[in-house]
């Protein structure tokens, strides 16, 4: 999988957009009742999780050149954790929504219950890119100049902040 680490920054962006902007669909969805929108939703969610699987398969590809590079190990596994919570909650919401159909008369609940877990990786989602930003932007994570990785001389005050 190390051929997909150049590409994480492409990658990851399919799963921030969708399972966020599902989530809004399904929202929107509800208060309307409109099911084609909720149809969308769970589109978005699917694929969303889809690329959210990639993006964590990429990162850790990405990882290790990113730590020769010098960037602060807790930022790098802050950012990977959260990553990896919201993969298993959209896992999680993929499942459960999938499966509301068959629980009868606790279909209402169990659908709530993939609301819940949409959102809270619509919320994860949206926390991973930020990490994700402040690897890049605070730590210069990949960062080239003159097609040389930018090396990190701040990793030991980084390590002890």
């Amino acid at each position: 999988m190390n051929a997909l680490a150049p590409f994480h920054p492409a990658i990851v962006h399919t799963p921030i957009a969708l399972i966020i902007v599902g989530a809004a669909f399904e929202l929107a969805g509800r208060a309307l009742d409109r099911e084609w929108w909720r149809k969308a939703a769970f589109a978005m969610l699917a694929l969303g999780v889809l690329g959210a699987g990639l993006a964590v398969l990429s990162g850790r590809a990405a990882e290790e050149s990113v730590e020769d590079q010098g960037v602060a190990k807790h930022a790098i596994e802050e950012h990977e954790e959260i990553a990896q919570l919201t993969l298993w909650l959209g896992l999680g919401a993929v499942l459960t929504r999938a499966l509301a159909g068959r629980f009868g008369a606790a279909r209402a609940a169990v659908a709530g219950l993939a609301l819940l877990l949409h959102l809270a990786a619509a919320t994860t989602v949206g926390i991973a890119g930020y990490r994700g930003g402040l690897l890049v932007f605070e730590h210069g994570a990949g960062v080239k100049t003159g097609g040389t990785l930018l090396e990190n001389p701040e990793e030991g005050e980084s390590e002890r902040r």
